[in-house]
């Protein structure tokens, strides 16, 4: 972040600062988290849905913040000083961020979807940044307060950010984009995502839109034309299009996709792209990134060089080898399309060992969710996959689904929770098997993840242990 004086934000956030002697002292950083504050940061203590920022005003003093931003009469519960003074700190938050963006010339790039938001925004930044200097969202932070952070990230020598938007209601995309005011808006597709909430496709597509709507006319709107809302979502905007899939309608066509030992390749204008990955559902997150360099001038040869440096995050199909195994660490989020993904995944693996799916419930799908519960499961059994492993309140319809099919009981394995097939899946698997291991947020699947490294690390300490003993015998 550029400095600030706390002069300059308490003017901006319409604050009264209680720090007469540090208000013409800069700020470095913002931080909403005490733990990670850092010297010179300005500490807002927003108020979550679990936690108040203002319990943690002295830690943050602590890590060596100049200030921290309060609710006006907070001052007066004897927290430490110095203070600014505001009326509504997440409030204040924003309106800080919103400044902060309106002062900056980098190129923000918004990326919103019912899947493969974070994908999509690292694949964008993997490709930009040896040839240009930016920076993307952190982690997952695609909400109210993590956008306003990443937002902050932004420096006046940057020539893009590219930022993930996330929203579970509709009118959150919206108002993320006013906070954010890209130029260029990524819509990675729509789906049955957050259905809970939203109600219908057609009023997620509609929440996703807002971005596209927030969109100024000299924008640029990127789009998955395979997808069956690309017509509609277009609409929602006057800025330059550009529709991006495997149809001949699209501006911007793959051909030629093949899944290969070395990853994933393809053609577009008669140039051949090589992506690390495994897994055909990568290609529209790289023809979403070829889009954006294309606009920043980048010729096909840097882009051939970027995407040979992409690598997979933990937890969105994160490939790892444990022990003498291959785990597929998917376990981030789950939805219907990413399910999908999921089988095609295993489905063409080319491994010699056992094929394992391990599911936890897709959560937030609303009153249609045991029908999409049930045609994964169908889905599942059509992959060829040799077993599965699946959990929570949905694993029945799941079950149900799967026997449909080609699975049958005795290759299939249910129970409430995760912690309860650990044991059943370490005495399935064998050396050369691959499980690929996926679930909702909520059902924290990454445990499963833990155990399988704890149980190859108690074996290969064990095989140690006896080669010891036999060198000395």
């Amino acid at each position: 972040m550029d400095r600030v004086s706390l002069n300059k934000i308490s003017q901006i956030i319409q604050g009264k600062p209680e720090i007469s002697d540090l208000i013409m002292s800069d700020v470095e950083g913002i931080s909403i988290d005490s733990r990670t504050t850092r010297p010179g940061d300005l500490f807002f203590a927003v108020q979550g849905k679990r936690l108040d920022g203002h319990q943690f005003v002295a830690d943050a003093l602590a890590q060596g913040a100049q200030a921290c931003v309060v609710n006006r009469g907070a001052e007066a519960a004897g927290l430490s000083q110095p203070l600014i003074c505001v009326e509504n700190v997440n409030l204040a938050f924003q309106k800080f961020a919103h400044w902060y963006r309106s002062q900056q010339q980098a190129t923000v790039i918004g990326v919103t979807g019912s899947v493969g938001k974070t994908t999509t925004r690292t694949m964008i930044h993997t490709v930009l940044a040896p040839f240009l200097k930016g920076v993307q969202s952190p982690a997952n932070y695609n909400n109210e307060f993590g956008v306003p952070l990443s937002i902050a990230q932004i420096e006046s020598g940057h020539q893009y950010a590219v930022l993930e938007l996330g929203a579970s209601l509709p009118g959150e995309i919206r108002e993320l984009a006013r906070l954010s005011q890209p130029e260029i808006g990524v819509i990675t597709g729509i789906g049955p995502s957050h259905l809970e909430h939203f109600g219908t496709l057609e009023q997620t597509a509609a929440a996703k839109g807002e971005l596209f709507e927030a969109l100024p006319e000299s924008g640029f709107a990127i789009l998955n034309g395979d997808d069956a809302f690309a017509a509609s979502l277009a609409e929602k905007t006057s800025a330059r299009k550009l529709k991006t899939g495997l149809s001949e309608q699209n501006d911007l066509q793959a051909v030629a996709v093949h899944q290969t030992g070395s990853g994933l390749s393809f053609q577009v204008d008669g140039s051949e792209f090589l992506i690390p990955v495994f897994g055909k559902h990568f290609l529209y997150p790289a023809l979403f990134a070829i889009a954006v360099a294309k606009e920043f001038g980048l010729p096909n040869q840097d882009l051939i060089e970027g995407f040979r440096q992409f690598a997979t995050i933990p937890g969105r199909c994160h490939i790892e080898q444990i022990g003498s195994w291959t785990v597929i660490d998917d376990s981030y989020n789950s939805s219907p399309a990413s399910m999908a993904a999921a089988c095609q995944v295993l489905h063409g693996w080319t491994g010699g060992g056992k094929r394992i799916m391990v599911m936890g419930d897709m959560l937030e799908l609303g009153a249609e969710s045991k029908r999409y519960h049930q045609e994964i499961g169908a889905l599942i059994a059509a992959s060829d996959i040799d077993f599965l492993f699946v959990c929570g309140k949905q694993a029945a319809a799941v079950v149900q689904g799967a026997l449909s099919g080609t699975l049958s009981q005795d290759r299939i394995v249910q129970a409430a929770d995760v912690e309860e097939l650990q044991s059943d899946v370490i005495s399935r698997l064998e050396p050369g098997d691959v499980v690929l291991v996926k679930g909702s947020r909520g059902m924290r699947m990454e445990r499963l993840i833990t155990s399988l490294k704890r149980q190859a690390g108690q074996t290969d300490s064990q095989q140690a242990a006896s080669r010891e003993m036999k060198s000395c015998v």
